[in-house]
């Protein structure tokens, strides 16, 4: 549990950042009093978009601190009665963190006993071969499974700390050994401790080998549910600093970014659902048929004693976390802000004004005034500039995800691009994005087993195994997943284009026209 110092930084930080914030912005320009024709009035109004940025960035970050602070108390106290939980001491706040933070369990054992019989050799890895009496090599995991459930259950026991009887056990175990070696020469005692050490290093040389040849990370359901409580505090640490912003700014309001309620909210949300749903679906059946994953069950949790149903829960509230988190603040304070941001700052290089020419009809005597502006110019270089920078830094928060690589990130830079035009396709609201992320990720990760950029997994309703033959990583994607092969951007793609074939183009030119206001 934090100190009662961490408690007093926690609330304050966020209630000091907001008179910071009202302090910078509340008397602040609004977009509609801009004059066109200052340069000061422009560089002024520049700045103060950048200042929004940054502003923003903290303030989202101590809010979601705040309600990741409050949240976790009662998570940390409802995993440790979980079936199956294995969590440190109450008081052992390092060992907490460091197993809330922890991209995998080494102390669980996937894929189970007998998972991979049914597949051919070049999916075993890391088994002894044996020879039948037939003559023909086999390989089987049993064998590799059952050293690495001996050794991780025991680590598991110790992890827990409440199992009395193997404490007694080993205390029994203990006392023997040491009557045993009571009675030994000095010699036979250093021998035998050099030779348990050496043993100690061949079994460990043996579990780093054996550690993740499949690529897929897994973690408890006691676990998840205190990483899914993180992710729900810092999407309600998203929505709390977006109202304080947009309460306070005389640039933005929660219309402008979407969150408006409308009637197509649900609409939007589940069309979103089902595009992003099944363009992942497709993906994964085309990898099935293709050989670079298999089916080794369903309605599996790695966990043997967990249950599914409560697993699949926590692995839903975190993906809504994530959906509500990184849409509000990249697709809709982001992009709306960098596209008025960069009108702004650019207003007098793309002469963001009309200029009026007068022309004589002689037949009429009247004059025609032809309106000649750039304006077009400016507003679409402001959106392909906030598009390509959010895009940016959505493909940069991901950069320390487990098994995140150069593909990965230019994927993601694409999927960043793929979910700017769905903003732009839904008239700006967010819930369509929403519903995509959402849909994209829990069908990826926990409904089809496959990896979303590195995330654990401790249940799947179809559980698979990628292929583990050298080269078939760069196309089923290794440890981050669908996200990493080099197929997604199209998939990316292809999700756009059903977008805008729902949605046509015509709520895109109402979103342009209401982003640069």
């Amino acid at each position: 549990m934090p100190s009662l110092f961490e408690w007093v930084v926690t609330i304050a930080l966020p209630l000091q950042l907001t008179a910071v914030t009202y302090y910078f912005l509340s008397p602040g320009l609004r977009l509609d009093d801009i004059d066109a024709t200052s340069t000061a009035a422009t560089a002024a109004s520049g700045s103060t978009f950048v200042l929004q940025w940054i502003l923003y960035i903290f303030l989202e970050a101590s809010y979601g601190n705040f309600f990741h602070a409050l949240l976790l108390v009662p998570a940390r106290w409802l995993a440790r009665r979980l079936p199956g939980a294995v969590v440190p001491d109450g008081g052992n706040e390092k060992a907490w963190a460091e197993q809330e933070e922890e991209a995998n369990d080494d102390t669980l054992v996937w894929p189970k006993v007998g998972s991979l019989d049914r597949l051919g050799r070049d999916w075993i890895v890391g088994c002894p071969e044996k020879k039948n009496d037939d003559g023909m090599i086999h390989g089987s995991v049993n064998d590799i499974s059952r050293e690495a459930r001996q050794d991780n259950g025991r680590a598991g026991q110790e992890m827990n700390g409440s199992s009395r009887v193997s404490s007694a056990a080993t205390l029994k175990s203990r006392k023997k050994h040491n009557k045993t070696q009571s009675k030994q020469s000095p010699a036979e005692t250093t021998s035998n401790a050099l030779s348990i050490t050496q043993q100690t290093q061949i079994q460990q040389k043996k579990r780093q080998k054996q550690k993740q040849p499949y690529y897929l990370n897994h973690a408890r359901g006691s676990t998840r549910i205190r990483q899914a409580s993180q992710r729900i505090a810092a999407a309600i640490g998203t929505l709390a600093a977006t109202y304080v912003m947009c309460s306070i700014s005389p640039l933005l309001t929660v219309s402008d970014i979407g969150l408006t309620p409308t009637t197509h909210i649900l609409s939007d949300l589940m069309i979103g659902f089902l595009i992003g749903s099944s363009v992942i679906l497709v993906l994964f059946l085309f990898e099935l048929s293709m050989g670079w994953i298999a089916i080794i069950g369903y309605f599996q949790t790695v966990e043997p004693k967990e249950k599914v149903a409560i697993n699949f829960s926590w692995d839903v509230l975190f993906h809504v976390g994530v959906a509500i988190n990184e849409e509000i603040m990249l697709r809709g304070w982001m992009f709306v802000l960098g596209v008025r941001g960069v009108l702004t700052s650019f207003f007098s290089h793309y002469h963001f004004h009309t200029d009026e020419i007068d022309v004589d009809d002689a037949d009429t005597n009247t004059t025609t005034t032809n309106t000649t502006t750039d304006n077009n110019n400016a507003i679409f270089f402001a959106v392909i500039t906030s598009i390509l920078l959010q895009s940016t830094l959505f493909s940069l928060l991901h950069f320390h995800s487990p098994g995140s690589t150069a593909t990965s990130l230019i994927n993601l830079f694409v999927g960043g691009i793929a979910a700017s035009f769905n903003v732009l396709a839904a008239n700006g609201s967010l819930y369509l994005g929403i519903g995509w992320h959402f849909g994209w990720n829990i069908t990826m990760g926990h409904v089809l087993g496959r990896s979303t950029s590195g995330i654990p997994m401790s249940c799947a309703v179809v559980e698979v195994i990628p292929n583990p033959k050298e080269g078939m990583e760069k196309w089923h994607g290794g440890m981050f997943g669908m996200e990493q092969g080099r197929l997604v951007s199209g998939a990316y793609l292809a999700g756009m284009g059903l977008v805008f074939w729902v949605y046509g183009w015509e709520g895109m030119e109402k979103c342009v026209e209401g982003l640069v206001g």
